[in-house]
């Protein structure tokens, strides 16, 4: 089992829609899949994928030692199994953060996904503290980036490994390798500034779901294909844009000239 836990240091950058999409994308794909919202105090990632978080236990009722997380999982859409935080505050008090280690060593799945807290308080810091690695997720402005580095900062002290970046509501001029220098970190994903993403939020399904043909529906796709290394959850445009571009550099190496220009670049590669 890998744990990744989704963080930043700035609300509202798209850490519950990474952890909803790229779960999905995830369990579609055929890789066992928990989703866990540790947001004690805000969480909405049940609402994103069309869970009803007062149908049952969540995952205050585990930290607080009332129930197993196996008790408190639900099935989500395309196999996704999801953990829902409550939004009442007598569970928010009751919650002990401590407890998120036991928790989830009490899961059974592939990849577990935690969903955390924006800032800097015991229930943000834990998930960094007990994941095998982090993932940052920011938007491009300076503001988030600033405080996204304070998240990496935190994660370094407690010696996790951070597997990278994503960047969302990308346009065409956010520069990902600035945002790379910025943090630090590779980019592992930029997720386009998309409607779809808001339009499938609003709806309480996944893109996967909503909208499967949508731009930043590939993005994740190619997110998850480089996380877990299978290349079978890329988009299946991907390989018909690699078989083009080959087809192109064969029309162009019918000239005498450029196959000669051809043959150099694949003498000394």
């Amino acid at each position: 089992m890998r744990v990744y836990a989704v963080a930043s240091g700035k609300g509202g950058v798209g850490k519950t829609t990474t952890v909803a999409n790229l779960g999905a994308v995830l369990a579609a794909g055929g890789h066992e899949t928990v989703v866990v919202d540790a947001d004690l105090g805000m969480g909405n990632l049940a609402g994103a994928l069309g869970v009803d978080a007062d149908d049952g236990p969540t995952v205050h009722d585990v930290l607080a030692g009332r129930v197993t997380a196996t008790d408190a999982c639900r099935e989500g859409p395309v196999g996704l199994e999801v953990l829902p935080a409550s939004d009442a505050l007598d569970d928010f008090g009751a919650a002990n953060p401590s407890n998120l280690a036991a928790l989830l060593d009490g899961l059974d799945a592939e990849v577990v996904l935690v969903d955390t807290s924006a800032g800097l308080s015991h229930d943000s810091v834990e998930p960094l503290r007990v994941a095998d690695e982090v993932l940052l997720v920011s938007t491009p402005e300076r503001g988030a980036l600033n405080d996204t580095a304070k998240t990496r900062d935190v994660t370094g002290r407690f010696d996790t490994p951070v597997a990278g970046a994503v960047v969302t509501r990308v346009t065409p001029d956010t520069d990902p390798d600035t945002v790379a220098d910025h943090l630090g970190v590779p980019v592992r994903g930029t997720i386009p500034d998309d409607p779809a993403v808001s339009a499938a939020a609003d709806a309480g399904d996944p893109l996967v779901v909503a909208a499967p043909d949508a731009p930043a529906t590939d993005a994740y796709r190619r997110l998850a294909a480089d996380l877990t290394g299978d290349e079978s959850l890329k988009p299946a445009d991907d390989d018909a844009d690699a078989e083009t571009e080959d087809e192109g550099d064969d029309a162009v190496a019918d000239d005498g000239s450029e196959q000669r220009t051809g043959f150099l670049r694949w003498l000394l590669r």
